[in-house]
């Protein structure tokens, strides 16, 4: 429990602003398995010109101080889409990060459930930054390990500050370590070869083509939609939002780790990878500036790590064999790319279909991260 005066208020004003993005470099800074983002782009996820994904979509951010000094913040958001298509009545909490100090916690965790009730919501569902295409769930097995690019990271200490506050577990994801230089075990091999002869005959599989930037975009986000569309928490993603995070990918893009499945000229699946800028960033502590940028750049090709971030195959496709085949081509690519070492994730608990093409990669679990609910309406 802490000491002195535990206040929560919304954040308000650029004092505040900054507060919200600094609290967790000062919470991880003695923390050496930490990424830090890059502060700009932290404080870019907060402005609705530059992140498309705040339209159409609330929220509130709130800091916790103890007698003046932040010790927590969260944000309410309120992702209509999700509860129309999911979990009706349903609102988020994310961006949670907190001191090991249970009664701020419980006061930022309260004050989301009321903003939430405050809008007619009766569930709240989290951690989800903003929207289920970003960080989603709370590290809760896998402590001994940097995160990989765009996955959540939390200290071992936050599932119980979120359990004692009467969250409950409603899923778990799970990522696995992956070594492209292992191959297909046998059984996947003989899948593959299955796959060729057989129903998945006539299907192509191809890199993406970056003299072709926009019309590979356009492809593959409308491949996006439609590979996802059944996945629990999944939400169509807008064209704007879509291009902007494809241009926030762009610099350190492979195409040898991004392959797309074609039949009949239609474009039926895709599978990406995205080298894990993750190691390169680690030293830059969340700055560019004055010569982070530099050391960027010269890190980058240096990279040896690759998180297997996306496989999908559109509705009426399945069953052919398609997912195991993106899935030996990017592997491949990435052993051609120097890839050592990876990571595919995440993956929720009981989707076989992708439970049995990770078993085909050879892959072993690595860690586990839950997603937690509560009913605010009573």
């Amino acid at each position: 429990m802490g000491r002195g005066r535990l206040a929560v208020d919304a954040v308000c004003g650029m004092r505040d602003e900054r507060a919200f993005v600094a609290f967790p470099y000062a919470l991880y800074a003695a923390d050496e398995l930490w990424v830090a983002p890059l502060r700009g782009e932290e404080r870019d996820r907060w402005d609705e010109r530059r992140n498309p994904a705040l339209r159409g979509r609330w929220a509130r951010r709130y800091l916790a101080r103890r007698d003046g000094r932040v010790v927590g913040r969260v944000a309410a958001i309120e992702d209509p889409a999700f509860a129309g298509r999911w979990l009706p009545g349903s609102g988020f909490f994310g961006f949670f990060e907190c001191a090991d100090d249970p009664e701020a916690a419980r006061g930022l965790l309260d004050t989301v459930a009321a903003a939430l009730r405050g809008r007619g919501l009766a569930h709240a569902v989290g951690p989800v930054n903003l929207s289920t295409h970003d960080e989603v769930g709370a590290l809760v097995e896998g402590f001994d390990s940097p995160p990989m690019l765009l996955s959540p990271y939390n200290p071992r200490y936050l599932p119980a500050l979120i359990e004692g506050a009467g969250y409950t577990a409603r899923a778990d994801y799970q990522s696995y370590r992956w070594l492209p230089a292992m191959g297909l075990a046998p059984a996947a091999a003989r899948i593959l070869r299955a796959a060729r002869r057989g129903a998945g005959r006539g299907v192509s599989v191809r890199p993406v083509d970056p003299r072709r930037w926009e019309e590979e975009c356009r492809g593959l986000h409308e491949l996006y939609n439609a590979s996802f569309e059944a996945v629990w928490g999944f939400v169509p993603m807008s064209w704007d939002e879509f291009r902007v995070r494809a241009e926030q990918f762009r610099p350190f893009l492979a195409p040898e780790l991004v392959h797309v499945a074609e039949m009949g000229g239609r474009p039926v699946g895709f599978g990406l990878a995205l080298p894990d800028a993750n190691e390169a960033l680690r030293p830059l502590r969340g700055r560019l500036w004055p010569f982070g940028w530099l050391r960027l750049l010269r890190a980058l090709p240096r990279v040896r790590g690759a998180r297997f971030v996306l496989l999908g195959v559109r509705p009426g496709y399945t069953g052919r064999g398609i997912a195991v085949r993106l899935a030996a081509e990017v592997a491949e690519g990435c052993r051609r790319h120097g890839v050592r070492y990876g990571e595919a994730s995440l993956v929720r608990a009981g989707n076989e279909e992708v439970e049995r093409v990770v078993a085909a990669l050879g892959c072993t679990p690595l860690k586990t991260y839950r997603l937690y609910e509560k009913r605010i309406d009573g």
